[in-house]
């Protein structure tokens, strides 16, 4: 076997010991379709499937990890993903290893509608969430950073932090996070207008 022969990573790839449902596998690919088309500034590992029971119905539940690759070491900032039940797509935010959905405002997502429609929204959505608007602040203690706090820009709600962030503690700056194909002049402009702000620690 040359490396031609060896299978590339696949994008949202199920265990395949869990049963899978036809609708499941219907969503599956369509959703597969439009993440190999190139345009999403992640890697297909930054994605996850898999199909579980809950009450005697079969639910598929696909997933996206948010990095920043500015960080040192590379920080993850959020995972997103979506319940898909058949013939309805309930995604948000999950916070924990028991993939309990939060639902807030900037990252909701609902619909109904047949496995290719469904698969179609979450692509969307999905593009949507590796677009966020993300600021990072970064903490210094005698010109040394001390701790990180990634928020979303305009609402300044807070996505995770390194340690846990005190009234006064000393901002000495806040970037944009810059993730993948979102680099750039493109990158630069999306977040003009959102002005973040550079704090010199010196105060000169």
């Amino acid at each position: 076997m040359n490396e031609h022969d060896i299978p590339g990573p696949v994008w949202f790839e199920p265990d395949p010991e869990l049963e899978a449902t036809e609708e499941g596998l219907r969503f599956l690919a369509a959703l597969r379709e439009r993440s190999e088309s190139g345009a999403w500034s992640c890697d297909p590992d930054d994605t996850f499937a898999s199909f579980a029971v809950f009450e005697n119905r079969t639910e598929l539940m696909v997933t996206l990890e948010l990095y920043d690759p500015d960080s040192d070491p590379e920080a993850h900032i959020l995972t997103v993903g979506a319940f898909f039940t058949g013939s309805r797509l309930v995604g948000g935010e999950f916070r924990d290893q028991l993939y309990t959905l939060e639902r807030n405002p900037e990252t909701a997502i609902e619909s109904s509608g047949t496995p290719e429609f469904l698969a179609e929204r979450a692509a969307e959505w999905f593009t949507r969430m590796l677009e966020l608007p993300v600021l990072r602040n970064e903490f210094e203690v005698g010109g040394r950073v001390v701790n990180r706090q990634w928020v979303l820009a305009g609402t300044g709600r807070e996505l995770t932090s390194q340690f846990r962030v005190q009234p006064g503690d000393p901002l000495a700056r806040t970037v944009p996070v810059r993730r993948g194909r979102a680099a750039g002049a493109q990158w630069r402009q999306r977040f003009q207008r959102y002005k973040p702000c550079q704090v010199n620690p010196t105060g000169s």
